[in-house]
């Protein structure tokens, strides 16, 4: 009883997770008639994949022979949802561990969030985590953003335990959890190299060859961890590497992005005359032609620099402002026309455009995507304007320089994606963005009050 009254609110913010997301997760169940495998599915191949697994065939998403290696997908969701299936029986089971971490993210951010705002607000932190649509819909379906999410909030706990307190023990499990994040989602596997730098320039004053130690402690053990999977695609493909994904973004998503743009033309039409013809099937894409199909891309891409620089302002508008809400509603059986194709901000520089969607769309669910597309929009402002209040306030602490970083890293690494961006590449930074903008809020709030403006 003394644990649960000492973590009340922890356990508050959990229950609450728990509940919205088996909520959501009843709507989508009841949608496919009851049916758990087409409700938790997805479709980035990580079902086939586990199905593999569990029949014998190996690390593959074919469902017939012969049965390829998978080369797009790391090994860690995989093998935890196929070992779930070998020990239970059932998809239950993975349904059951993946909302329970899902759970557990709010909860973990109000952690991070700790160490970058002050403690009375980290608790709004937490709720908008709760919250936040996509976040919870991928609590239940098979993607690896609820896995990485988990253990790259555990890695940024025991990263930011570090700065405060370094010691070896903070370095050591925090090359685990980035490890073992970077073998969900290799979007990390440059962390180990630029991690380290910034610890180096946030302790500058504290060189010591202990620190140095401890930086080698962290490579030693993330490298200890990634080392068989690259072995392993060395032994499949010829080739050292994670994953095929980056040749697969350049070809499949950024070139097609890019001639949309200059060509004037929907995306779709791009793929068609760029990606798939000729009858070509972007599954072909492997590490042992990965160099083609990027050389290949890179040819295209030189060619269009203008609709880079533009393809890169999309995406970040993208990152930072799509709801995510018309993906949602579509998982629960809601369907309508995708009435905001342009980017976020477009729906400011267009007042008439939104007046007029709005009235039209008022009495429809998709109201709520015009809603939650505003609502990120002033989050987005607030996130920016909470940043630079708070290093205008406080200066430029360790943690909020690496929560900067880290937010930059991602947001700019999506660029590769193109139009194929949207909220689901967002949610592992959510945390930072939520903890900056609730800071704002409370510094808006703190000068209204100063003011007595109202």
């Amino acid at each position: 009883m003394d644990f649960i009254k000492k973590y009340k609110i922890e356990f508050i913010i959990f229950g609450i997770a728990l509940i919205v997301r088996i909520i959501l997760f009843s709507i989508n169940f009841n949608f496919q008639d009851g049916n758990l495998i087409n409700t938790i599915h997805g479709d980035d191949g990580y079902y086939e994949i586990s199905q593999g697994l569990v029949n014998g065939h190996g690390f593959t998403g074919a469902t017939k022979e012969p049965f390829n290696p998978n080369p797009l997908r790391p090994p860690v969701w995989p093998f935890i949802i196929a070992f779930l299936v070998w020990t239970f029986g059932t998809y239950w089971a993975v349904f059951v561990f993946e909302i329970l971490i899902a759970s557990l993210i709010p909860v973990f951010g109000m952690y991070v969030s700790r160490y970058i705002i002050p403690e009375r607000y980290i608790i709004w932190t937490g709720l908008l985590l709760v919250f936040t649509p996509y976040s919870i819909l991928s609590s239940f379906l098979l993607y690896s953003e609820t896995c990485f999410t988990f253990l790259f909030l555990i890695f940024l706990i025991f990263l930011f335990r570090y700065i405060k307190e370094q010691t070896a023990r903070n370095a050591i499990w925090s090359g685990v959890f980035l490890g073992l994040a970077t073998l969900v989602k290799p979007t990390v596997q440059y962390f180990p190299i630029i991690i380290p730098l910034i610890i180096i320039y946030i302790l500058r004053k504290q060189l010591t060859t202990r620190l140095l130690k401890h930086l080698i402690f962290f490579l030693i053990v993330f490298s200890l961890l990634i080392t068989p999977w690259i072995y392993r695609n060395y032994k499949e493909f010829g080739v050292y590497g994670m994953s095929a994904q980056p040749a697969f973004n350049l070809y499949v998503y950024l070139v097609p992005t890019v001639l949309s743009i200059d060509n004037h033309t929907k995306f779709s039409t791009e793929v068609s005359n760029f990606v798939t013809k000729d009858g070509f099937d972007v599954n072909d894409i492997n590490l042992s032609n990965s160099k083609f199909y990027t050389d290949e891309a890179v040819k295209v891409l030189k060619d269009h620099k203008v609709a880079i620089v533009k393809s890169l302002g999309i995406t970040l508008l993208t990152f930072f402002t799509h709801d995510g809400m018309l993906t949602v509603l579509q998982y629960s059986g809601i369907t309508f026309e995708n009435i905001i194709s342009k980017p976020s901000f477009s729906l400011l520089a267009h007042p008439i455009e939104l007046i007029t969607t709005i009235s039209y769309y008022i009495s429809s669910p998709a109201i709520i995507i015009i809603f939650m597309r505003l609502i990120w929009i002033i989050i987005t402002f607030l996130f920016i304007f909470g940043l630079f209040s708070q290093i205008k306030r406080e200066g430029l602490s360790g943690q909020t320089l690496i929560a900067t970083i880290i937010v930059l890293y991602f947001s700019l690494t999506t660029a590769i994606n193109g139009f194929g961006v949207n909220a689901r590449f967002r949610v592992p930074i959510e945390v930072f963005i939520f903890c900056f903008a609730v800071y704002s809020f409370f510094v808006i709030k703190e000068y209204i009050q100063r003011r007595k403006i109202i």
